[in-house]
């Protein structure tokens, strides 16, 4: 029968790292071309619950974790392609106790970032 996009993004986010969204809260944002012939990337934000325990499957994922909006915020201020490795290395051996590293702006995973960052 098939799936409707509120529940994929609910099935993708359980199965990759445990977390319950709340299909009602799913917004479609945007999307962007995926290098896969004929294939697209989606993006949503949703509701979760953050008090679910991760259960990250190592086979999706490296890692999962949570951030507050003033450590993400405080990641937006790195300048450079923070997803070349030798942009990434120099940055968090400038600034250690900075705790994650974004996408650059102009793909899907940055703009749910920046999103997210100016929704009260």
């Amino acid at each position: 029968v098939g799936e409707t996009f509120e529940a994929a993004v609910a099935r993708e986010a359980f199965e990759e790292t445990g977390v319950i969204v709340d299909e009602g809260s799913t917004k479609y944002i945007g999307s962007q071309p995926w290098p896969f012939p004929q294939s697209c990337m989606i993006g949503f934000l949703a509701t979760a619950d953050d008090t679910t325990p991760l259960n990250i499957d190592t086979k999706e994922l490296v890692s999962a974790q949570w951030f507050d909006k003033d450590q993400v915020r405080a990641a937006t201020t790195v300048p450079g392609a923070t997803m070349q490795h030798a942009v990434a290395e120099a940055t968090l051996k400038t600034n250690p106790d900075l705790p994650l590293l974004l996408p650059p702006k102009g793909v899907i995973a940055r703009k749910l970032i920046d999103t997210w960052l100016e929704q009260q």
